[in-house]
């Protein structure tokens, strides 16, 4: 059973605890009460144990008030780091404001655009927050773009300034070929031709706090884009922050807790966690890649104490062989997605005596849309509580509420979800029909109102009339112990139409045959939806996002031969 979570009410004392200077946000929950209610509007208006000024409250508390804070209440205590050096808040305060003074200089105030190209660095913390305070969008690039996908972004975008690192800058050349509404080219490095030292935008005096709303837009968070051209998901700066005090009312984030920021700052999972780390008075530790040996030497040195582990790192965070050689009894717990591979989730907090957090979520609502929670040693349930000021229905194709037991699809609205695309009303008019975010994703919901995650509704089987989802295939292969890792997609079919391809990463050492899969799977699945073609691959050979996550639609284009089939 996942374990019971504290929850005290937070009612009239909301603005107060807003201003301490440690903040224990519990059980702002969930706005069910409108959903019973029948309420076809996206606006919540009501939250349990909160009065209509505590919403408005809530509704007007931004992402620039959530640093300011921090910088004021905070001031001696280290924020950031990296492998080089420290700062306190204080110093990241001072630095964040001389960047605004110099983007004010440049003629950039609020309802404009910057982007940034970088890896993670303790300069890209100091830039959100100086966008921030001046109201300005930051469009969040992702350093794994190609070209042409850069262009693409920054025309859409329209920006009138763009940061970057000496390393990816030369990603932007294209870019720069082609007309654009870019004034400015800064670079944090050594700056290449053409372009601003970063340095110099700070050479002056310091910006005030500009007046911000709460519905500005903060940063704009582009999607994966599998299915066409990248989605800018805009979040506004009461939905960062409110993103960031449910991370820190859920984890229970104190002064004394430190993230271990390898995930990217232009993904959810990464800027999330730095609003919450703000908000407690944390550090910030900036990692420019998911080196698992640079991970470790980071906690011992500074006492962190949580961060996410995603397929593609926590294996190699698990089996580095230098594991041993370092201090890493400050770990707390971890994040991430149990249902990918539970056997490592159980191995991992079993290692380290640590707890882990299998999360739900998206871009477009927060990465803790909801979660569970396993303890050392402890099998993940993979079931999870839905997270607070949040609704969350689960509809069939009509907006009908499904019955508990009854997969349908998650639905959401609340503060924390996104504004709307970028530039794309008609996307955004898709994804918020009936007035609800449309996740995509297919869930079910047992009595107790917990919630259990079956697949994404895209990467639905149909063979022979029969739905498969992946999702549940996965499972049963990944709790072979041959096995690390499994993907499961359909491939075409004359016969069916469709049917089912696995491919399947072994344990380091291990061995087993396509036969012996097959047969594990006949003894725990329907025929329907047992894999009809096996390929074993090495997880190098994996096609994965920046986070992770196994690109399925590049594994669906491979070759299916006569050797693969069970």
């Amino acid at each position: 059973m996942p374990r019971k979570i504290r929850q005290v009410t937070l009612g009239k004392s909301l603005a107060a605890a807003l201003s301490c200077p440690s903040v224990n946000l519990v059980s702002l929950v969930a706005a069910d009460r409108d959903r019973r209610a029948g309420s076809a509007g996206r606006r919540v208006t009501s939250v349990d144990g909160m009065s209509g000024a505590d919403m408005t409250t809530v509704a007007s508390y931004t992402v620039s008030d959530l640093f300011q804070r921090a910088f004021r209440v905070f001031a001696d205590r280290t924020a950031v780091t990296s492998e080089d050096g420290r700062w306190t808040y204080g110093e990241l305060g001072e630095r964040a404001a001389r960047l605004a003074g110099g983007l004010q200089r440049l003629g950039l105030g609020r309802g404009d655009r910057v982007a940034v190209l970088s890896e993670t660095r303790p300069e890209y913390v100091e830039t959100y927050a100086a966008l921030a305070s001046l109201g300005i969008t930051a469009l969040t690039l992702n350093i794994r773009f190609h070209p042409e996908e850069l262009a693409y972004c920054l025309s859409a975008g329209a920006p009138r300034a763009v940061i970057t690192s000496a390393t990816c800058a030369p990603s932007l050349e294209y870019a720069r070929s082609r007309p654009s509404p870019v004034t400015t080219w800064a670079c944090l490095d050594e700056p290449p031709e053409g372009y601003t030292r970063y340095q110099g935008l700070l050479d002056g005096s310091p910006a005030s706090p500009a007046e911000v709303r709460g519905e500005d837009i903060h940063n704009v968070l582009y999607t994966s884009g599998t299915t066409g051209r990248a989605k800018g998901a805009m979040i506004s700066q009461a939905a960062a922050a409110i993103r960031g005090l449910r991370l820190a009312q859920w984890f229970g984030l104190r002064e004394q807790d430190g993230f271990i920021g390898w995930l990217p700052l232009f993904h959810c999972g990464g800027d999330e966690s730095l609003y919450a780390t703000m908000l407690t008075g944390g550090t910030y530790a900036t990692l420019r890649k998911a080196d698992a040996e640079t991970m470790y030497r980071m906690i011992e040195r500074d006492r962190l104490s949580w961060t996410l582990l995603l397929p593609g790192v926590i294996t190699d965070f698990l089996d580095h062989p230098r594991r041993g050689d370092y201090d890493l009894s400050s770990l707390r717990f971890a994040i991430g997605y149990a249902n990918m591979m539970p056997g490592v989730v159980q191995k991992l907090t079993a290692s380290f005596g640590i707890d882990f957090y299998d999360a739900f979520g998206q871009t477009e609502t927060s990465y803790l849309l909801a979660h569970g929670v396993s303890g050392p040693g402890e099998a993940p349930s993979l079931r999870k509580l839905p997270s607070p000021l949040l609704d969350v229905r689960l509809v069939d194709a009509e907006m009908r509420e499904v019955p508990p037991g009854e997969p349908g699809e998650c639905v959401v609205r609340g503060p924390s979800v996104m504004s709307g695309y970028m530039d794309d009303p008609g996307a955004t008019s898709e994804a918020f029909r009936g007035g609800w975010l449309h996740t995509g994703d297919v869930l079910v919901r047992d009595e107790s109102g917990q919630l259990t995650f079956v697949d994404r509704l895209k990467y639905l089987i149909k063979t022979g009339g029969e739905n498969v989802y992946p999702a549940e295939v996965e499972l049963v292969i990944a709790q072979h112990e041959a096995v690390q890792e499994a993907c499961v997609f359909g491939v075409s079919d004359p016969r069916w139409g469709e049917t089912v391809k696995a491919v399947v990463v072994l344990r380091p050492g291990a061995a087993v045959s396509a036969a012996e899969i097959g047969g594990w799977c006949r003894d725990r699945l329907a025929g329907f939806k047992r894999p009809r073609y096996i390929e074993f691959m090495a997880a190098s050979q994996l096609p994965r996002s920046t986070t992770g996550k196994l690109q399925r639609h590049e594994l669906a284009k491979l070759p299916v031969g006569p050797d693969q089939q069970v």
